[in-house]
């Protein structure tokens, strides 16, 4: 009987390793070690290595908190729920998100795993969209506030990547969504 592999275990560890190495210096081997799996299983379940990578990235991001913020009446909520979605899915998986971003433009193979976080981000421009149709934000394109909500905790999450310092200050949502606010809230 073969061996039961947990998956979601599989994919966590990929999305580590991937991460941390990069695409070129992701091996097969160090998933299937470090998973606790046979690297042959691994090539009989998902082929090549980025078809593993982008099966593992699709899967952790479907389950991110990021994906799954709900618009109310209450914007100034709903915008700190998608900050703090944002940061928490960061820390779990911005590493590998960056190193995505970095690696598709040289391994167009990792395009899938780039359609698998655009649900996230529709997801997001949904909520802001509900609150440009409710009056609550200024009109626009939702994507292009999201950005503007978003951005400066990626750019914070890209230097600290870095170790440069100073050390990036701790994120404090409901200063992210009052700064933001004030440059996007409807006006009446």
């Amino acid at each position: 009987m073969p061996k039961r592999i947990d998956e979601d275990g599989l994919f966590r560890t990929t999305v580590a390793v991937f991460a941390e190495s990069g695409y070129r210096a992701t091996t097969t081997q160090e998933i299937a070690t470090r998973a606790g799996v046979n690297e042959a299983t691994l090539f009989r379940r998902y082929g090549a290595k980025a078809d593993l990578i982008n099966a593992a990235l699709t899967h952790v991001l479907a389950d991110s908190s990021f994906a799954t913020v709900v618009a109310s009446d209450d914007v100034t909520a709903d915008l700190t729920a998608l900050v703090r979605s944002y940061v928490e899915t960061a820390q779990q998986y911005g590493g590998a998100v960056t190193t995505l971003l970095a690696e598709v433009p040289r391994n167009p193979e990792l395009r899938e795993a780039i359609a698998a976080l655009m649900p996230n981000l529709v997801n997001a421009a949904g909520v802001i969209a509900a609150h440009q149709r409710g009056g609550r934000l200024a009109a626009g394109d939702p994507l292009h506030a999201l950005v503007a909500l978003i951005g400066p905790l990626l750019v914070f999450g890209l230097w600290a990547r870095t170790g440069a310092t100073p050390a990036v200050p701790d994120i404090d949502a409901g200063r992210v969504v009052a700064a933001f606010l004030d440059g996007h809230r409807a006006r009446g």
